[in-house]
C-alpha cells in the first residue's frame, strides 16, 4: 500500500479507503497498538469500559479486533449482550477468533459488518456505547453517526468514546509529531511492510476536532453531561456523554 498522505494533506475518510486500509492492517493490529502506546492502550480502554454494567446491551462502534467488545463482555458477567460493529471484514475475522479463544464455550457477543452511519437502521436499542479510536476515521459522516447513536440508544444511555488528538502544548506537540514521524513508522513498516499507511495516524488526529470542538459537536447532537479527559501526554481523549432521551 503506498504512503497514504503527508501531514499537510487531509487523510482519506471515505468508507472504501478506510475498509481497505484496516483490512490490510488487521493481522498485526493489536501488536502495533501495544508497541506504539507502550501498553497504555489497555489502561485507556479500561477507563472507557467503566460505563458498562451487567444487564446492558452494549454497542462497540467500530469494534476493530474486539478489544472493547471482549472487555465489555467480561464486565457483563453473562448478563446482557455486546454488539461489535465494524466496516472491515478482516478486522471482524480477527475479533471472532479472539472471542473463540477467550470464551470457547461462547459469550453474549454478536458481530455486525457495516457502516457506523447505518447504526440506527439495525433496529437495535443499546444501553451503552463504546468506541475506541474510530471517530476521526468517520469525519465525513460523523454528524450522521451521532444522530444514529441518539436514535439507537435508550434514555440515559452513557457513551464513552476514545480517540487521538494533537497535544495542546507546543512542546508536547513537537515531541508527539517527532514520535509519530520517526518512531511509529519503524514499527509500522516492520509489522506491515508496504501496507503501513505512513502519516495517517498523525494526520487524521490533526484534521479531527480538537477536544472542545468535539465536546461541542456532541452537545449539538443532543447529548448531555458531556465531558472529556486527556491522557497520553495530551494525545488521547476520552469523551463521556449521556443520551437524555430516545429519539425516534
Amino acid at each position: 500500500m503506498p504512503q497514504v498522505l503527508a501531514l499537510k494533506n487531509a487523510p482519506p475518510s471515505d468508507n472504501a479507503s478506510i475498509r481497505t486500509m484496516f483490512d490490510r492492517l488487521a493481522g498485526r493490529y493489536d501488536l502495533f497498538n501495544a508497541l506504539t502506546s507502550f501498553g497504555m492502550d489497555t489502561l485507556w480502554r479500561a477507563r472507557a469500559l467503566s460505563i458498562v454494567r451487567p444487564g446492558q446491551r452494549v454497542l462497540d462502534l467500530g469494534c476493530g479486533t474486539g478489544d472493547l467488545t471482549l472487555g465489555a463482555a467480561e464486565r457483563l458477567r453473562g448478563q446482557g449482550e455486546v454488539v461489535g460493529l465494524d466496516l472491515s471484514p478482516r478486522m471482524l475475522e480477527v475479533a471472532r477468533a479472539r472471542l473463540q479463544r477467550r470464551y470457547p464455550q461462547g459469550a453474549p457477543v454478536r458481530w455486525i459488518e457495516g457502516r457506523a452511519e447505518d447504526v440506527a437502521d439495525h433496529g437495535v436499542t443499546y444501553d451503552a456505547v463504546l468506541s475506541g479510536f474510530v471517530l476521526r476515521n468517520l469525519r465525513s459522516g460523523l454528524d450522521q453517526v451521532l444522530v444514529g447513536l441518539r436514535r439507537s440508544t435508550s434514555a440515559g444511555a452513557p457513551l464513552a468514546l476514545l480517540d487521538f488528538t494533537e497535544p495542546r502544548s507546543a512542546v508536547m506537540r513537537r515531541a508527539w509529531r517527532a514520535y509519530m514521524d520517526r518512531i511509529v513508522p519503524l514499527w509500522g513498516k516492520a509489522l506491515f511492510g508496504g501496507d503501513f499507511p505512513e502519516g495517517y495516524m498523525a494526520a487524521s488526529a490533526a484534521c479531527f476536532d480538537k477536544p472542545e470542538e468535539m465536546a461541542a459537536r456532541l452537545r449539538t447532537a443532543g447529548l448531555t453531561e458531556v465531558r472529556y479527559r486527556i491522557y497520553g501526554c495530551g494525545s488521547i481523549v476520552l469523551y463521556n456523554a449521556v443520551n437524555p432521551e430516545r429519539v425516534r
